[in-house]
């Protein structure tokens, strides 16, 4: 008979993987579809096109490295996809491509992220504690919907747990096969982002909780960090050789010179991990939990805290810029706030408050925190006008092979739902909403124009040089198509 923690830990499980479900048939064009897009068209095409997982390629021919180099083959390196596209790529070489079957995809990772950030809460501090982390995990709004996108940063987080739960198994019973786990799975952590490396501080620190001034001499620490990244340093020789294929990315370091600055502390802190995530309420709980000391194994989420920082600090504009760069701080966020929830429940037994009085309250607080996080998260789900329907539009109608402009600026989403190849055009592109633009792009075999940004269109001069040029296919109020041939 499976024991009570283990058929609560299955409810979590079940209760996460429904909430999940809310809208997982829905298109990529939801919040931040710009960035979801990118991954799921180097899936689709590792599907569809050879399975080369050392060339990931996406579908924009537009150039989006810093040098402005030509991308004539589409090349897109970021993250290894062994790391995470290669397991939905194979499983749509089996039941067919879908946005479905890649949100599914992410969803199988968050919910191996419950089980084992269960297990290695469990180990470190107590069954309790473990279970009331993955609820908070499982049901915070902002969590739910992210789990549910095709982001880096869910994989990320799994790898990220794991890998710490296998290496601290590994120190407690000396087994191999969690030290050989704990290496495949740290490797695998590292080629999803670079900025994981921030993780080198709580591994570092469970080494030196272990054996203390001894780590400087012990051959497997050495070989567990060499192992760890040399994968890593590979992939990114190997990167090096595209630069092409390397999309511009120095910005999100400190451009503007934001680190530290009012703004930086209040969108990382206070709109982000106050509003976004704990919903105002759910911050008493975490600094409750924060303050609340407990065992010396605890330690091993203020390295994890503390490695965030790093990173927060380092990526200063990236995290001020999307809110999805804050998805690494659930776990801690999670195992804190159930900290601080554990804390304030016990006062009764301290003889502070009534007990039903401390229920009530943080009962009230948590209700709260979700709903005022899911007033704010619900707008996630909301799709980009008309690209639906545009991409319906031009799959079902247009050659499957033909090239097309996208006219919505330097975000792909459109040109993935059209599920054609071509060039991202407008702001931020290397390519302007102009008839050089269409001329040139012509000459490469560019035979449609599609936009969403009607509006915008239909007041510049500029549509009025395609209908007086080019033959109009289709117009609607959320989309219009030009046939350039």
């Amino acid at each position: 008979m499976l024991k009570k923690k283990t058929l609560a830990l299955f409810f979590i499980l079940a209760l996460a993987l429904g909430l999940r479900l809310y809208k997982i048939k829905a298109p990529l064009a939801d919040h931040h579809s710009w960035r979801q897009v990118d991954t799921a068209a180097i899936i689709r095409n590792l599907a569809q096109e050879d399975f080369d997982l050392l060339h990931p390629r996406w579908d924009n021919l537009a150039a989006t490295n810093s040098q402005g180099l030509p991308n004539p083959n589409r090349y897109f390196f970021e993250d290894f996809p062994l790391a995470f596209d290669v397991y939905p790529a194979l499983l749509s070489k089996v039941f067919g491509y879908s946005a479905t079957l890649l949100r599914f995809s992410s969803v199988a990772f968050s919910l191996l992220t419950i089980a084992f950030l269960f297990y290695l809460v469990s180990d470190l501090t107590g069954q309790k504690i473990a279970l009331l982390t993955v609820l908070i995990y499982a049901v915070l709004p902002y969590s739910v919907f992210f789990s549910r996108g095709i982001f880096q940063e869910i994989p990320l987080n799994f790898y990220a747990v794991a890998s710490l739960f296998f290496l601290q198994r590994y120190l407690k019973k000396n087994k191999n096969k969690y030290f050989l786990g704990a290496i495949v799975l740290n490797s695998l952590l590292f080629l999803t982002k670079p900025y994981a490396l921030v993780f080198l501080l709580p591994e570092a620190w469970l080494f030196w909780q272990q054996d203390h001034l001894k780590i400087f001499k012990n051959k497997r620490t050495a070989i567990f960090f060499i192992a760890s990244l040399l994968p890593f340093a590979l992939w990114w020789l190997w990167v090096r050789r595209f630069p092409e294929g390397l999309p511009y990315s120095s910005w999100l370091f400190n451009e503007g010179n934001i680190r530290f600055k009012g703004s930086f502390f209040y969108w990382i802190f206070a709109e982000r991990i106050g509003k976004l995530i704990l919903g105002f309420y759910g911050l008493v709980f975490l600094g409750v939990g924060l303050l609340a000391f407990g065992r010396p194994e605890e330690n091993l989420f203020y390295g994890w805290i503390l490695a965030l920082l790093v990173y927060v600090t380092v990526i200063a504009k990236g995290n001020v810029t999307h809110d999805y760069y804050q998805v690494p701080f659930l776990p801690p966020i999670a195992f804190f706030t159930a900290k601080g929830i554990d804390f304030l429940l016990s006062l009764p037994k301290r003889r502070f408050f009534p007990q039903i009085v401390t229920g009530v309250v943080v009962l009230a607080f948590s209700l709260f925190a979700l709903t005022f996080s899911w007033y704010e998260v619900r707008h996630f789900y909301e799709l980009k006008s008309g690209v639906d329907l545009a991409g319906v539009f031009v799959d079902q109608n247009l050659p499957p092979e033909t090239l097309i402009i996208s006219g919505d600026g330097a975000d792909p989403t459109l040109l993935y739902n059209c599920n054609r190849r071509g060039w991202a055009v407008g702001y931020g592109s290397e390519y302007e909403n102009n008839p050089e633009t269409i001329n040139k792009l012509v000459n490469k075999e560019a035979a449609f124009y599609v936009t969403t940004q009607v509006a915008q269109i239909r007041a510049t001069g500029f549509y009025q040089y395609l209908k007086d040029n080019h033959s109009l296919l289709k117009e609607t109020n959320q989309y219009v198509v030009f046939d350039l041939r």
